[in-house]
């Protein structure tokens, strides 16, 4: 403990002292490293303002954002360290996590394979990639499906108001005059002919 309090003394005094981008990433990235991440912010948001196109500064916010439980923050801070430094693994790899945390399938995807072309042969994200592309097929699997769905029965008004007339009548029954029960009318029924068209809709044989 008193050799850790020591290096923070050092860390700060040179920051207090001398503050240059290096020092600054120094003392946040050993703040977030012990689990001090809201200080690392602190010291990293002090050292994007002093020097906003710096790099490691900006790396080191991001993921001390991510450290803090601000992930928005933390999505702002690596693209624009992408927009700096485009090949920049940390930021792509941040980025990368960050959407695949949020389901944003796609762009996770496309991070991660951008990843493994500069940097092949990581077993983390390659697994992470795998279980991405799997959550995006069954993601687009769904929509289809609820595509489908929504084909067989339109949501419209007028399928809306006949729904509601059949839910309302599906008990009701009289005599005919000849002692048996009359039927409801079918669903079909109930479409004029430019209707039944429009919907696609054919009656039962």
């Amino acid at each position: 403990m008193q050799e850790t309090d020591d290096e923070f003394r050092e860390l700060y005094h040179e920051w207090f002292t001398t503050p240059t981008p290096i020092a600054c990433t120094r003392l946040a990235e050993r703040l977030r490293q012990t689990g001090r991440a809201s200080e690392a912010v602190d010291v990293a948001r002090n050292g994007r303002e002093k020097w906003p196109g710096n790099v490691s500064v900006s790396v080191v916010f991001g993921k001390s954002c991510r450290d803090s439980g601000d992930p928005e923050a933390a999505l702002d801070a690596f693209d624009k360290v992408i927009a700096l430094d485009p090949l920049n693994p940390i930021a792509i790899r941040n980025l990368a996590e960050l959407h695949y945390e949020r389901g944003n399938w796609s762009r996770c995807i496309e991070l991660f394979e951008e990843f493994l072309f500069e940097y092949p042969g990581d077993a983390e994200v390659e697994r992470m990639l795998r279980k991405a592309r799997e959550a995006a097929r069954n993601s687009e699997r769904e929509a289809r499906a609820s595509e489908e769905e929504e084909q067989v029965f339109p949501l419209t008004d007028r399928m809306a108001e006949i729904l509601s007339f059949q839910a309302e009548t599906a008990d009701f029954s009289a005599p005919d005059g000849g002692g048996h029960e009359r039927a409801p009318r079918s669903l079909f029924d109930l479409f004029t002919p430019d209707e039944r068209k429009e919907l696609g809709l054919e009656p039962y044989s």
